[in-house]
């Protein structure tokens, strides 16, 4: 089978999945699929190219910010993009670390917030306020993300760390949510 930089993608995903992002390195991607260390370079620059695009693969799924339906309170649609994009990153075991990184690594305007941050200057926030709320947003579902990853990864240790149920974590995520958006008058 030809190596294609979705087949590169796609292994380094599932290894991410099945053993964490600490277990990804290039050699056991090169190892997994079967070809040296050399020709993944072909298709990824380097690991940090690697991590970025993993991050992308994740959140390729836009998480739409609908207009205001009728009977629908103010704030309601950054809580759906907020639970949205947490369900985002705990679909994949590490998928809050992996973005978190990677964000680290790019230009701040390319977020997944940006959504957020242009509905919010549309609705009449100033761009320093929107920019503001856009990104404390985002901060607070990757640190709530990754506080829920890290938990489940301790509990499949077997150590007893108070994991939350994901229901309950969701509905307090909503919470959070709901508040700063009431404080940001959206």
């Amino acid at each position: 089978m030809a190596l294609t930089k979705d087949r590169v993608l796609g292994t380094a995903l599932e290894i991410v999945d099945s053993y964490g992002l600490g277990d990804l390195s290039m050699r056991r991607l090169a190892g997994a699929l079967g070809v040296q260390p050399g020709a993944l370079y072909y298709h990824v620059a380097n690991k940090q190219t690697l991590l970025i695009e993993l991050a992308d693969l994740i959140l390729a799924d836009p998480i739409p910010t609908t207009p205001q339906q009728a009977g629908e309170q103010p704030g309601d649609w950054l809580r759906e993009w907020g639970l949205g994009l947490h369900r985002q990153l705990r679909a994949h075991r590490c998928g809050a670390e992996l973005v978190s990184a990677a964000l680290a690594m790019r230009p701040a305007g390319e977020s997944p917030a940006r959504p957020v941050l242009e509905r919010l200057t549309h609705g009449g926030l100033s761009a320093e306020d929107a920019a503001a709320v856009a990104a404390g947003a985002l901060h607070l579902v990757i640190g709530h993300s990754l506080d829920a990853e890290q938990r489940a990864q301790y509990a499949e240790l077997g150590h007893d760390c108070g994991a939350e149920d994901p229901e309950a974590a969701e509905r307090r995520l909503d919470a959070a949510l709901g508040m700063l958006a009431r404080g940001a008058g959206c």
